[in-house]
């Protein structure tokens, strides 16, 4: 078995192995525009690992940093072996690499997503190597014809009195209106549940406009925000798959605009988008204990599908 990084002529067979991994699938297009969006002198660690055949027997990567944002003192890693090569300790062996990239960029934490279909043999393999269970997500499917969307009117009309507008961002846009984007998404993030030990740094302004629009697989059409007067207080908004269906980007209201059924409104806008321009399904994950989303989702139809287990090691200093 040769290890050794990924060539740019490999990377097709590479995120066929790495994508049986991971909740988010990526192709290559999109994996190429994630890295413009890193400075130029971030490491990076992407691994393949060959038979003497020439076969792709494993994939691994760790990565600082997710659409600009640099991650604070840990690495986002992924190990995925092909099924064929299995308990042969090529999963072991990617594993040193990638705790050693970890270690060598003086970092404390390397995690990790393992799909539920995974864990029976991810569960002792992590556990025998010090990973720890960090948090859990639900990823759903959602069929976006079949949702009975008939209250999306009157939901609008209330909202309409009591002062929110609802609107597709395309008929705002403007270097305004993208600052207020990136101003509200920050604390929109912050606000989401995570551990308190888990931080990052906010991306740039920059590094935050290309991730949204010019992201190719962003359906920028899909992008719908609530407004408070001209104060953008909540979004929703999708992304193309590689396999032609679509996930949720981001779905999220300010703190003191929640419980009035605006990030119902925008989810509801979302589907219709979708139903309207024939995707037949939508994906989303959400943290297992964020309630009020996951009951929103159960309402527009989402089912869930895998629990998405995020481990944790911590390394030695």
């Amino acid at each position: 078995m040769v290890i050794r990084p990924v060539e740019p002529s490999e990377l097709a067979a590479w995120l066929e192995l790495a994508n049986q991994a991971r909740y988010w699938q990526d192709d290559v297009e999109a994996l190429r525009f994630d890295d413009t969006l890193r400075p130029p002198e971030e490491p990076i660690l992407r691994l393949g690992a060959w038979t003497p055949e020439g076969a792709l027997a494993g994939a691994a990567e760790a990565v600082l940093s997710e659409d600009g944002s640099r991650y604070q003192d840990r690495a986002a890693a992924m190990v995925s072996v092909a099924p064929t090569h299995r308990r042969q300790g090529v999963g072991a062996r990617l594993a040193d690499e990638v705790e050693r990239f970890a270690a060598s960029n003086h970092l404390r934490w390397v995690e990790a997503e393992v799909r539920e279909s995974n864990l029976p043999s991810a569960l002792p393999f992590a556990a025998a190597r010090g990973y720890v269970e960090l948090e859990r997500y639900w990823s759903s499917v959602q069929t976006p014809s079949t949702v009975d969307l008939s209250g999306l009117e009157m939901l609008g009309s209330r909202l309409e009195g009591e002062g929110i507008e609802l609107v597709a961002f395309p008929a705002i846009d403007s270097p305004s209106a993208r600052d207020e984007l990136y101003q509200v998404m920050l604390p929109i993030w912050r606000d989401m549940p995570h551990e308190p030990h888990v931080d990052w740094e906010d991306p740039s302004t920059e590094a935050f406009s290309r991730s949204i629009f010019e992201r190719p697989s962003v359906l920028l059409d899909s992008f719908f925000v609530a407004r408070d007067d001209q104060r953008i207080v909540g979004l929703s908004y999708l992304a193309r798959r590689p396999d032609g269906d679509a996930e949720v980007g981001d779905t999220g209201v300010l703190r003191d605009y929640r419980r009035r059924g605006i990030a119902r409104a925008l989810k509801m806008m979302v589907t219709r988008y979708a139903s309207d321009h024939g995707i037949k399904r939508v994906h989303t994950g959400n943290r297992d204990d964020n309630a009020g989303m996951l009951a929103i989702n159960r309402e527009l139809g989402f089912v869930p599908r895998e629990q998405i287990v995020i481990f944790e090691k911590t390394l030695s200093s």
